[in-house]
């Protein structure tokens, strides 16, 4: 029996289209947008974003140091009419980080590591629910598109191998690929790697977390002259991050952005 296989991808297609077959929220089993797996109820609810608006202030994160901040009325990304929306030091920077040279040209950070966000990346990285990372990707990926001007490929923050043997998967490898099928950017992991497991830097301060990751990647020629975004699923000091970017750097990057899901807050 010989089948029309144009066809037959066809019907399937309609019969998914029309049970909604793979269009349900991954969080409370109701209908969701076609390529999100999420809700839009749900989408609201993953609040609070990095920034948000009570009554008439604007409270948000500085991406940098996380410290937080608050601007009476207006919408920090409009404060100042000569810089553009996409420049690394707009974007949700306090004034004390506007000064200093980061080595980043973009750091995107859309949520703020709190409830229920923080939840859900727990659960991706240690639950075994690799179906979050649609979702995660997918919401970064709307959070990018409005800047307009995107990276050449999309590296994720590599596992040492060990354990990424450990726990079957890197959470970071999954957000950053389903974030490039959004934006049809290219997500090449294999540009970075991990030379030595630096174990888990939960806890330790920030001068103990770089000298910690200090020579812990290894990048491929191949970086050389790309333009590349750093992808990972939350930010505390930013010292893995940056120090991917340097490697990458002084590979033949010719720029290196970071995006990640959520910003941890360093206000107590």
């Amino acid at each position: 029996m010989h089948f029309n296989i144009p066809i037959f991808k066809e019907l399937a297609n309609s019969v998914m289209n029309r049970l909604k077959i793979g269009a349900y929220c991954v969080l409370c089993n109701r209908p969701s947008y076609q390529n999100l797996d999420i809700c839009s109820d749900c989408d609201k609810w993953l609040a609070p974003r990095i920034l948000k608006k009570n009554s008439t202030s604007w409270h948000y994160l500085c991406v940098m140091c996380g410290s937080g901040q608050v601007k009476d009325g207006i919408d920090p990304l409009a404060g100042d009419k000569k810089k553009s929306k996409t420049d690394a030091d707009v974007l949700y920077c306090c004034s004390s980080c506007q000064n200093i040279d980061s080595i980043f040209h973009r750091i995107v950070a859309p949520y703020r590591y709190e409830f229920p966000i923080d939840h859900i990346i727990g659960r991706m990285k240690y639950g075994q629910r690799r179906v979050f990372g649609r979702v995660l990707g997918g919401l970064l990926a709307a959070s990018v598109k409005p800047l307009g001007s995107f990276p050449d490929v999309l590296v994720p923050v590599p596992l040492h191998t060990a354990r990424q043997a450990e726990r079957g998967y890197n959470q970071a490898a999954d957000i950053a690929r389903w974030c490039a099928v959004e934006l049809d950017l290219q997500y090449k992991p294999l540009l970075a790697s991990r030379a030595f497991d630096t174990g888990s830097l939960a806890g330790l301060s920030k001068a103990a977390r770089q000298l910690r990751i200090l020579g812990a990647f290894r990048a491929s020629p191949d970086v050389k002259g790309c333009r590349i975004a750093i992808v990972d699923d939350v930010m505390t000091t930013g010292a893995t991050a940056r120090e991917l970017a340097r490697e990458l750097y002084d590979t033949g990057a010719l720029s290196v952005e970071l995006w990640v899901l959520a910003r941890t807050s360093n206000d107590r």
